[in-house]
């Protein structure tokens, strides 16, 4: 069975989008199909609908919110459009309300409005190592300053924190300067990925740094292995008001791809 795809680049963070309407309850299976060709590169996978009101709609593999693959679908909207610079609103999974976004395919770049944090918790390792937590809707993001530190210690971490926040999707975000190396978890393809960069992660260590500052408004550059995000804070009477994140994004031609028969129902 063929499908048809795109292949995202929002930094490094490759997003595959299927586009091909395929039954939502063969998400997980064939993202792991996807993911499984190395040829693609592939991170992380996303699928392009059309809801009742027909527009598009974007759902990630595992339902959870993605703030690079939410970018890349503004991106990907433009490129169906036709038009070079554009503002539009997105409907993305873990997402209640439509994100703005702004588009500039002169520039090859794209930026979007983000979730406002829930909430930032602290995680209390078994060892009484305490790490902060910053809650979006459809997943969670707990930082640690310092080396990237693997094996048992990443284990422990999404342990526990899928104890204290269940909600699907999990990122460890490894912060050093404004350098960053996100690794996420999802839940319903069992799949941990060591990614080259994180939108959503992004913004969280950008939540987490401006912990610090007053009422204004904050920009961060965040270097990660495949590239550059940058992620702004607005704070007023002390509270986030608004969070966006952004920069370059490339997106292939459509391709078709060969699916087993029996991971796929097209509708």
């Amino acid at each position: 069975m063929k499908i048809k795809v795109r292949v995202a680049d929002p930094a490094g963070n490759i997003t595959v989008f299927v586009m091909t309407p395929v039954a939502r309850e063969k998400y997980p299976a064939i993202s792991r199909q996807i993911l499984a060709k190395k040829e693609l590169k592939g991170e992380q996978v996303g699928f392009v609908e059309r809801t009742d009101q027909d527009r598009f709609r974007m759902e990630m593999m595992g339902g959870e919110f993605c703030g690079n693959a939410s970018r890349s679908f503004a991106y990907l909207l433009s490129m169906l459009s036709g038009q070079k610079l554009q503002e539009m609103e997105v409907e993305v999974s873990g997402s209640e309300k439509l994100l703005n976004a702004v588009v500039d395919r002169t520039e090859g770049t794209s930026q979007v409005e983000m979730p406002l944090p829930k909430e930032i918790m602290v995680l209390e390792t078994e060892t009484g190592e305490t790490y902060p937590m910053v809650v979006f809707d459809g997943i969670c993001h707990v930082i640690v300053e310092g080396e990237p530190r693997k094996g048992e210690f990443v284990e422990n971490i999404l342990k526990k924190a899928k104890e204290i926040c269940p909600c699907g999707a999990w990122g460890i975000m490894f912060l050093k300067g404004d350098y960053m190396t996100p690794a996420v978890y999802v839940e319903s393809t069992d799949s941990l990925v060591w990614e080259s960069s994180c939108g959503s992660g992004s913004m969280a260590a950008a939540v987490y740094l401006s912990q610090r500052e007053g009422d204004g408004e904050y920009f961060y550059t965040l270097y990660q292995p495949g590239g550059e995000i940058r992620a702004a804070v607005s704070k007023k009477t002390g509270e986030i008001v608004r969070c966006t994140m952004g920069g370059p994004v490339r997106i292939s031609q459509e391709m078709e791809l060969e699916i087993e028969d029996n991971e796929v129902d097209i509708i």
